[in-house]
């Protein structure tokens, strides 16, 4: 090619895309900015395209929390790009994008919803001259790579075309669910495509072509607007995406996609087109055509449209080459190129590093900094190629580590050892994972890791992201089996017996050698932990104890806990928890994490100190307590002492001396935990019973003294002076009073937990909950001979949305007349009022005995299953802490007993009075879904003249509908009335036909 000619050409290409969205606005919560970014992952795959080697740098994000911070941040600055989040907390969005507008006409706002029921809302009540296009997320961070490629390519198709004739693909599609998922696949794998073939490039147009000339994607979502952009862009329109299902004509036509294939087949015969369609009969017609067809329901529609792509476009890794253009090797990232530095020939990196190869290919990969550093230094620079080579090589492995604290590293086995948290597959991280990620992020951004002689650190983490969830399902054809099976039993026994692929094993199997120790093995699905699902403990969590010295039994135990994860994604209790939120079991993938447990061994046992659960928001403040200023509940072992509703010791990080717990003597021996849950290292894991966690058992108080970890947290009750001691050398009954931490403050627990839930609830935007473990190290005690003294460690174990109260609801004063009243409570959940509730399941008080909890909790199932049968929600009101593991403690009821349920009263006979506790998995889940919850005094009845009540005598005169020994089903002509002040958390039930 002459050289004027190559110019020329480079000049055309360096004009492409004029308008790029260099300077984005982010307005939403700092949470789910998070979300979206996956912690750097979006900026390798969406922001790669956004650099010239010269001139350009990587676009930016500018977040703020607020509409009114949106417009000031506008008035200083320059934005291409607003993104608006559906909920802000100061004004609507139509009326942000039409302030927007007015400050900055013809910039772009697009509105991104979080769920499709807000997505449905949103459409609803757009104003289309404010917004300018609506999308979906759905858990993949790619969905911003859509968002900016939709806006630039709208606006720089027609420059494009005409100064460099850029291609074109057609994508027709009118469903936002479907849209926003395809878009932000279809410019990943373009991004993925041109950084290919941009690796290969062997001259500076070529890379600047493949970089800038790459297809811009239009989108029509009828058949008019597809036919009116074809017409337009015929000459350049490279490959046809449409739906079967169109609009034409302002009607949904069945065919309406095949029309516009054959219409666009006309003008070029070999044109490729993908037809999709949730349809499987619609691919007869397509092969008819010629034309290429996917099924939406596809389990491997990823993999089918990457093959469409590829037969269009093609990919590429960075390749090592001599100067006479043979190839020696290739690196398809940043840790194999520096990998294959070590071992590649002289010849091939002079030639490279003469050509600057090595920083154009890590610009690509937005290693700005990197690549900057790179580029200057010329071969001449350096003694010997061996020095060039070392000097790659050292600065690679020099900017990996600087960029490793706080961030989510690819699974590498060459640097598991230093990676904290890391991933393995390009999927999801699920919401669970996420939040771990959150807290490593915060906690690295914090000045110091320790709090006095408290350390703050995540412990060791790799996720398997849904990719791997995706291959394991798809290579053993487990979804339609998963989908119609209804035994939880026979979906683990199946899922137990499928294989995963070797490379997984593989993983695995160095996973488990290389995290030598007990291990849990959580879930962490797309909709776990977030705002509006928390699906707080309806996915399992195993715990393994990955000692034994044969490598294959600890990949069976890690293998077996990974499928059992996953085949809770189809278990009962999850099924009908997402059915009573509007969503689909299709819709959700499960990634897994494995974290290294947070303890010790004292013989066959392993535990921590102490575990729980502390919150942002306090339901049930007492005394000086606030709301605001949070609970913690914590115990002695592991943490399903608390979250499984047992006895815990209860504090406001904020006045952590105020313990109601331990105000009278009866309360110090009666209201506190008397055992604690442990691995026990010597049963089986993962049994083949379905008892899935019988290694995780109950041991007596005298076992942790004998351990000697009720030291930090024990105290022993003085009969003769009424009070508690810190002294375990002196008789009496032992208590977990939690004084020596609390009021002694041998670590600053309380600060801590304070500290940490600021940080977290300043990044969500929302009240949050977190459970956390503590090793207490060698506090109390010499070190081992030789070894350093370990201090004492929080981990924080996890982090999710919390749904507080959502008193928005104006309810006027709560006035009521005693004789139409059925119930009254001055502690209660939830906000606002309720008539659609018509059935009231009680459990009779006369016949009730605490032995009969779990003989109850089935019969209930069945009285729910009835009523969701009929679509009735009901009143249910009943004894004891609901949702507890422990049937003494009240009814151990799981989600999908109650799965109908409208409003749950707590109403005790005298002497039973059990605290409700904060910190269970079904307390967060019930708070979450807005079911309302009011708790009444132990023994309180309307006859006895208590300011709260519930009216046994008005329920008992009803006729019944149904009733068992232990169960009563009234049935109601009129609905009752339920009120419920979030503000306040006072509630109230008004009988049918009440005025109030």
């Amino acid at each position: 090619m002459p050289v004027r000619h190559q110019i020329l050409q480079d000049r055309r290409f360096h004009n492409l895309m004029p308008y790029r969205v260099r300077e984005v606005l982010l307005v939403s919560s700092p949470y789910d900015a998070f979300i979206l970014e996956e912690d750097g992952q979006l900026t390798e795959q969406v922001f790669f395209e956004y650099r010239d080697v010269s001139l350009s740098g990587p676009p930016r994000v500018t977040h703020v929390a607020t509409g009114e911070e949106a417009l000031l941040q506008m008035q200083k600055q320059r934005f291409d790009l607003i993104l608006v989040m559906a909920s802000l907390s100061d004004m609507g969005v139509n009326a942000l994008g039409r302030k927007v507008k007015e400050l900055r006409p013809g910039r772009p706002v697009v509105l991104l919803a979080l769920d499709r029921k807000e997505l449905d809302r949103s459409q609803e009540l757009i104003d289309t001259e404010a917004i300018d296009a609506v999308f979906l997320w759905t858990g993949d961070s790619q969905i911003l790579l859509a968002v900016i490629k939709y806006i630039e390519d709208r606006d720089n198709v027609d420059h494009d075309i005409e100064h460099g004739n850029v291609r074109v693909i057609l994508m027709v599609e009118d469903s936002p669910r479907f849209y926003s998922a395809f878009l932000g696949l279809l410019y990943k794998e373009l991004m993925n495509q041109s950084h290919s073939l941009y690796s290969e490039g062997v001259n500076e147009l070529h890379r600047r072509m493949y970089m800038r000339s790459r297809p811009k994607v239009l989108h029509a979502k009828s058949y008019e607007q597809a036919v009116a952009l074809f017409e337009r862009y015929q000459r350049n329109v490279t490959a046809v995406v449409t739906d079967v299902r169109i609009p034409r004509g302002g009607v949904l036509d069945p065919g309406g996609g095949l029309a516009f294939a054959a219409f666009a087949r006309q003008y070029d015969p070999e044109l490729p087109v993908l037809l999709q369609s949730a349809e499987p009969a619609n691919a007869e017609q397509a092969a008819a055509m010629d034309v290429a067809f996917v099924d939406k329901n596809s389990k491997s529609l990823l993999a089918e449209i990457r093959e469409f792509l590829r037969q269009s476009l093609g990919f590429g890794e960075f390749v090592f080459r001599t100067p006479d253009g043979e190839e020696v090797a290739r690196a398809a990232d940043v840790r194999e190129l520096e990998r294959q530095l070590a071992v590649v020939p002289d010849e091939s990196i002079t030639y490279h590093a003469m050509h600057n190869h090595f920083s154009l290919w890590l610009m690509a990969r937005s290693e700005f900094e990197l690549a900057g550093r790179i580029r200057p230094r010329q071969v001449s620079d350096f003694p010997s190629v061996a020095a060039t080579r070392e000097y790659l090589i050292q600065l690679l492995r020099q900017t990996r580590q600087r960029a490793q604290r706080g961030v989510i590293a690819d699974f590498s086995r060459e640097q598991f050892a230093r990676d904290l948290f890391s991933r393995f597959g390009q999927g999801s991280l699920g919401g669970k994972a996420r939040g771990i990620a959150f807290m490593h992020l915060t906690l690295a951004g914090r000045r110091g890791r320790e709090l006095g002689e408290l350390d703050l650190t995540i412990p060791k983490t790799v996720v398997l992201t849904t990719e791997c969830f995706d291959r394991f399902m798809e290579e053993n054809q487990l979804a339609d089996f998963a989908a119609e099976c209804e035994e939880d039993a026979e979906l683990a026994k199946r899922f137990r017996e499928c294989r995963f692929d070797d490379d997984l094993r593989s993983e695995l199997t160095f996973i488990a050698h290389e995290m030598t120790g007990p291990l849990a093995v959580r879930s962490s699905s797309l909709l776990e932990d977030s705002l509006h699902l928390p699906l707080a403990g309806i996915y399992n969590t195993l715990m393994i104890p990955n000692l034994s010295k044969d490598p294959e039994v600890r990949l069976r135990e890690l293998a077996t806990a990974v499928k059992i994860v996953y085949a809770s994604t189809y278990f009962h209790n999850a099924r009908t928890y997402l059915q009573s939120t509007g969503c689909r079991v299709e819709e959700e993938k499960m990634a897994v994490i494995v974290q290294r447990l947070v303890g010790r061994r004292h013989g066959a046992r392993y535990y921590p100190n102490f575990a729980g659960v502390a919150q942002s928001h306090n339901f049930y403040p007492i005394g000086p307590q606030r709301a605001e200023d949070g609970i913690v509940h914590v115990a002695l072992g592991l943490g399903r002492q608390v979250i499984d509703g047992g006895l815990a010791l209860r504090f406001s990080p904020r006045h952590p001396g105020v313990i109601p717990q331990l105000a009278t003597p009866r309360d110090m021996l009666d209201g506190t935990q008397r055992g604690f849950y442990a691995l026990d290292l010597d049963h089986p894991c993962c049994a083949d019973d379905g008892d899935f966690y019988g290694n995780v058992k109950h041991f007596d108080l005298e076992q942790a003294e004998a351990d000697g970890t009720l030291l930090a947290v024990g105290s022993v009750f003085r009969r003769d002076e009424e009070r508690l001691r810190e002294n375990l050398g002196l008789t009496g009954p032992r208590v977990v009073s939690f004084n020596n931490i609390l009021k002694h403050r041998a670590i600053p627990l309380a600060e801590a937990l304070a500290e940490l839930l600021a940080l977290a609830e300043r990044g969500l935007g929302c009240p949050v909950e977190m459970e956390f473990a503590c090793d207490m190290g060698d506090w109390g005690r010499p070190p081992a001979p030789g070894r350093e003294r370990a201090r004492p460690v929080l981990y924080p174990l996890q982090v999710r949305p919390f749904a507080a109260r959502g008193a928005h609801q104006e309810l006027g004063q709560l006035s009521y007349r005693p004789e139409e009243t059925l119930c009254v409570s001055e502690r209660s959940l939830g906000h606002g009022i309720e008539r659609a509730v018509q059935d009231i399941v009680y459990v009779r008080r006369q016949t009730w005995e605490a032995n009969a909890n779990k003989a109850i909790v089935a019969q209930i199932g069945e009285f729910n299953r009835s009523l969701g049968g009929q679509r009735r929600p009901y009143l249910l009101i009943g004894p004891g802490r609901w949702g507890t593991a422990d049937p003494w403690l009240g009814i151990p009821v799981q989600w999908g007993h109650i799965s109908n349920v409208r409003v749950i009263v707590e109403a005790s006979p005298a002497g039973y009075g059990v605290e409700p506790s904060q910190g269970t998995h079904f307390f967060q889940n019930i708070t979450s879904l807005r079911v309302g919850y009011l708790t009444v005094p132990p023994g309180a009845d309307k006859t006895d003249g208590h300011s709260e009540f519930l009216d046994w005598a008005w329920l008992d005169g009803q006729p019944a509908a149904r009733e068992t020994r232990h169960l009563r089903h009234v049935r109601l002509e009129t609905p009752l009335t339920v009120v419920l002040d979030g503000r306040e958390g006072r509630g109230l039930i008004l009988k049918p036909g009440a005025r109030g």
